[in-house]
């Protein structure tokens, strides 16, 4: 079934070719929904508004309204194109934790309509989808890395791994089966939903970058669009409903979240190598893990506060030698910077290679050991998806952005710090420290927070249909046949990155659909 640049070329057979499942965006939830639907012989029409690669003109369309608190990255950090943002992030891969699930009498607005348990079984599918071994996150992997962990105390922190996939393209992943299974529309904007009398979605119009339009018939519509493009779509579909479709509620576009990070200290110590054999990138079987130091369930139960994790970044100043970067360029290109360099620098190549290649991690010498968390936001209405007073080229609102930090989170930045120094002095791996903003009085504090292009909340699953947006189906509350699988579902944010859970959703949705319940 090759792919179709509606630029180019009508949709003629929308008339004469039944879909059963239409999905709208190309990126990893449109594309694992499409690839698994279609194994269940289910008949799969994929929509994606971009094409092969992101360019100017496509990304014109993400542009946002902002007025709180600044994302950095709302424009280019979204990706409209075949792959979506898989086309440049890492491939993390990491679980939420059982706590992010529960209602925190501590947490506004917290609590999912699903327990951890609920997911364990599609995120091992999640992480097979994404060529992920499917140990789990703590003592396999730390068997299979030959390492033991260190005596954290495990009424405060957790020392765990997260995992990378091979290949974090998915474009590149499943191509090949996308074009033999999937009927694949791109360059085809969604700019509206039509709905008939029982609230069921009937049809759905598309616009192509010439501004024609098609209309076609959907058995079942699932929006995999992202989690600010998800809400503006909802929200600007005001021709039948006037407050949106979904926002029956109120809640739609409410509890916008990212995930706040921050540098909080340098962590000096006189054993470099011991450092980063415990906290630097592991390396093993093709497969790379990274270190995260999380709040356990008792810190955070005992402090009231958001969970949170904590990395140490190893990094050299722009001007410094890097070995393990000139070891990997070599490798590629089989050709040094100069002799001159290697001869100054004998000692960290030695260093380097022998830790990557016995001890299976990265050690860069001499590199500074920079402190940093990942946080949980608390979801707050006053963080919210709204629509601008400015049309893009398709006549369609632009997103109006209202993100919103509450001072829980300072609390956490300066309660983690705290208990990070202390178990470090303590474990004698190094001494934090931390820099002169992490002090819970600084007036200044939520400028100290940056985003990191984790865009969630906004439609959120509830057990009611007056508690939010989508049920625990991620059917759309009064839209039997509507779906909405992004990260705009999340209740809560965890401080996990949230492909890996949003990929868990899928793949319970692919089953709920399939088996036709």
């Amino acid at each position: 079934m090759p792919a179709i640049d509606l630029n180019k070329e009508a949709i003629s057979y929308s008339k004469e070719v039944s879909f059963d499942v239409v999905v709208v965006g190309a990126g990893a939830a449109g594309i694992l929904l499409a690839v698994e639907l279609a194994k269940r012989s289910k008949r799969v029409l994929l929509l994606e508004s971009g094409h092969f690669s992101e360019d100017e003109k496509r990304q014109e369309l993400n542009t946002v309204e902002q007025t709180g608190k600044t994302l950095s990255n709302a424009v280019w950090g979204r990706k409209r194109a075949i792959g979506g943002t898989t086309i440049a992030w890492g491939g993390q891969s990491l679980p939420f934790s059982p706590i992010d699930f529960e209602a925190r009498d501590w947490v506004a607005n917290s609590g999912w309509p699903l327990a951890s348990n609920d997911l364990q079984e599609y995120y091992m599918q999640a992480n097979d989808f994404m060529k992920i071994d499917t140990k789990d996150y703590d003592e396999e992997v730390l068997k299979l890395l030959g390492m033991q962990k260190p005596a954290f105390n495990n009424q405060l922190l957790r020392y765990h791994f997260s995992k990378w996939a091979p290949e974090p393209n998915f474009k590149r992943l499943y191509w090949t089966q996308l074009e033999q299974t999937v009927t694949i529309v791109y360059n085809a904007v969604l700019t509206k939903i039509l709905l008939g009398e029982d609230g069921r979605v009937e049809n759905i119009e598309v616009s192509n970058f010439k501004q024609d339009t098609y209309t076609i018939r959907t058995s079942q519509l699932i929006m995999a669009t992202g989690g600010i493009e998800t809400i503006r779509i909802l929200l600007s579909n005001r021709h039948q409903i006037t407050s949106g479709i979904g926002n029956h509620s109120d809640w739609l576009g409410k509890c916008f979240m990212d995930h706040p990070c921050i540098k909080v200290g340098i962590v000096a110590t006189n054993k470099p190598y011991k450092l980063q054999s415990l906290f630097n990138t592991h390396v093993k079987n093709g497969l790379k893990y990274s270190v995260r130091l999380s709040a356990s369930e008792s810190l955070q139960r005992r402090h009231r506060i958001l969970n949170g994790s904590a990395s140490i970044m190893f990094d050299y100043p722009d001007e410094e030698f890097d070995p393990y970067a000139e070891i990997r360029r070599f490798m590629k290109t089989r050709r040094i910077t100069s002799a001159k360099t290697v001869a100054g620098n004998i000692n960290s190549y030695v260093f380097s290679a022998f830790a990557y290649t016995s001890r299976h991690f990265v050690y860069k010498h001499r590199a500074k050991g920079n402190l940093v968390l990942m946080l949980e936001q608390e979801p707050v209405r006053d963080s919210y998806i709204g629509l601008s007073k400015n049309i893009d080229q398709f006549g369609i609102p632009q997103a109006r952005i209202n993100w919103s930090v509450n001072h829980k989170t300072w609390d956490t930045v300066v309660t983690m710090s705290a208990v990070l120094g202390e178990e470090m002095s303590r474990l004698s791996l190094g001494e934090v420290h931390p820099e002169p903003y992490i002090k819970k009085d600084n007036p200044d504090w939520e400028n100290c927070l940056t985003d990191v292009n984790h865009h969630m909340g906004g439609a959120r699953m509830s057990s009611s249909a007056n508690e939010g947006v989508v049920n625990k189906e991620l059917q759309v509350w009064g839209h039997e046949n509507l779906y909405i699988c992004s990260a705009a579902v999340f209740p809560t944010a965890s401080h996990s990155n949230p492909t890996l859970t949003l990929l868990a959703l899928a793949h319970r949705l692919v089953n709920k659909i399939a088996s036709g319940k």
